[in-house]
């Protein structure tokens, strides 16, 4: 709208430019006339005039601002032109006294290796067993006493593999000192104070004998072995002690007073006392059998129970017919030899064939009695070893399903089946063996029994066709009573 309003005016203007030339002469008064006949488009003109203006200096000013700008860019570009040109001397001389070093480096290895010579090889040894020392230092209980050892040596270590200085005779001097405090201390029974960790990680201050290089035991809280950690460079609880007369042994060399006493020690350092506590106890390798295990186990007990009952009432038996034996004319119904002679006594007056066969039917009762039971030993005696083979099955399949599951890189995935297996066996075996032995022993005291029966029924069936046969041919008869010479052999 401003646009056209100043184009409006212009085109007024433009106008009266001709006849205002035209009219130079006209009086003033009549231009007066003409602005005050239009004051609406002089107004218009005057503001266009002061935007204009106002644009002009804004313009202006950006004008400066951008020539300010400029003239501090190329400011600093100069500087850091020069600053460029400073670094890359700088470099330069750097460049230079890096290949300056480098050759001084060169001179003074080539000097470290004419000073080393020959005693390279030297180094190289100690080196070595200053590795081995670090080895053996750190697993010895000795350091319980001695720490902090392993530090020192492994920096001897690192300079002699690395050259990288002359060494002193103070070092090998301190690390023969070492060696030798060392041997001195595996010959040495240290009583010290010092912690020692349980299985959680706890820690207590115990007092502890040092046995050389070997062992360490405490009687704190109780008789004990423990343990040296060379990882942890820490003194442990074992998870168990190992089962024998060990605790006491403790006891009697911790005890106060003491003169000489017996301590058995673990030349290994721990492995075989380890070994020794982990070898499982008489419960856990029954437990180890399983199922099948337990019931091998109770058919043991019921073989040697019934085993002992037998015993027990065939010595009765015999103690009884041992006594009956001393009066045979007195038969008393409490022994199996008396019954027999009862029966003898109550058939007098049968023939000898008749009297034969009752006193055998005495003797077969007389015997079922005497081997009562005694089937079930023999069944046990045959059972054990089939239940044996049978927990071998299952602790092969147990195996298998294993190795199944787990595949075969863990060795312990498999020992459950196996040791079920192996304890089953020996277990029906255990039982079997003395199940036969009792079996043959039972049998053969309850036969000697039968056959004491059976002879002495032979001798009063003698008797008797004696008897008989006396009557027959006219000679006088013998007594029919029951005399101790008539009695069987023991």
């Amino acid at each position: 709208m401003l646009l056209a309003m100043w184009a409006v005016a212009e085109r007024a203007s433009a106008q009266e430019s001709p006849s205002s030339s035209a009219q130079a002469s006209a009086p003033e008064s009549a231009t007066e006339t003409t602005q005050a006949s239009d004051p609406s488009l002089n107004a218009v003109v005057r503001q266009m005039r002061a935007v204009s203006e106002r644009d002009r200096e804004r313009l202006q000013a950006r004008e400066a601002e951008f020539k300010a700008r400029l003239d501090e860019s190329k400011a600093r570009l100069a500087s850091a032109e020069q600053k460029l040109a400073s670094a890359e001397a700088e470099g330069r001389r750097l460049e230079g006294v890096f290949d300056s070093n480098k050759v001084e480096l060169n001179d003074k290895a080539e000097l470290l290796k004419d000073k080393i010579g020959a005693l390279k090889e030297l180094f190289g040894v100690f080196q070595q067993n200053a590795s081995d020392l670090i080895g053996a230092f750190n697993g010895s209980p000795t350091s319980l006493q001695y720490p902090d050892r392993d530090i020192w040596l492994e920096g001897f270590a690192n300079r002699m593999k690395n050259a990288s200085e002359v060494t002193s005779a103070d070092d090998i001097k301190t690390l023969w000192y070492e060696l030798m405090r060392e041997i001195s201390a595996r010959g040495e029974i240290v009583r010290l104070d010092a912690p020692v960790f349980n299985a959680n990680g706890d820690s207590t201050t115990r007092d502890v004998v040092r046995l050389g290089g070997f062992n360490l035991v405490t009687d704190e809280p109780d008789p004990a072995y423990l343990l040296w950690k060379a990882g942890q460079q820490r003194v442990e609880t074992m998870p168990r002690q190992p089962a024998g007369p060990y605790a006491a042994e403790i006891a009697n060399y911790m005890g106060e007073g003491q003169g000489l006493s017996t301590l058995s020690i673990d030349p290994t350092g721990g492995t075989l006392l380890t070994l020794l506590a982990e070898k499982p106890t008489v419960e856990e390798r029954v437990d180890q059998g399983g199922l099948v295990g337990y019931m091998i186990i109770v058919l043991g007990a019921i073989a040697f129970l019934l085993a002992a009952s037998k015993l027990l009432d065939i010595a009765v038996i015999s103690l009884r017919v041992g006594m009956q034996r001393r009066r045979m004319d007195q038969p008393k119904a409490n022994n199996a030899l008396g019954r027999v002679l009862l029966v003898y006594r109550d058939n007098q007056h049968v023939d000898p064939e008749t009297l034969e066969m009752r006193l055998h039917d005495r003797v077969a009762k007389e015997t079922g009695r005497i081997q009562r039971f005694m089937v079930f030993l023999a069944i046990i005696a045959a059972v054990a070893p089939l239940m044996g083979l049978l927990g071998t099955v299952v602790g092969m399949i147990n195996t298998f399903q294993a190795i199944t599951l787990y595949g075969t890189g863990d060795p312990q995935t498999m020992a459950g089946g196996i040791s079920q297996a192996l304890i089953t066996t020996v277990l029906g075996l255990v039982v079997a063996v003395p199940a036969v032995l009792l079996h043959a022993v039972v049998n053969a005291r309850a036969r000697s029994l039968v056959n004491l029966l059976t002879q002495q029924v032979a001798i009063l069936t003698g008797d008797r066709l004696a008897q008989r046969n006396a009557a027959t041919i006219g000679e006088r008869p013998r007594p029919t009573s029951l005399p101790p010479a008539h009695a069987a052999p023991a």
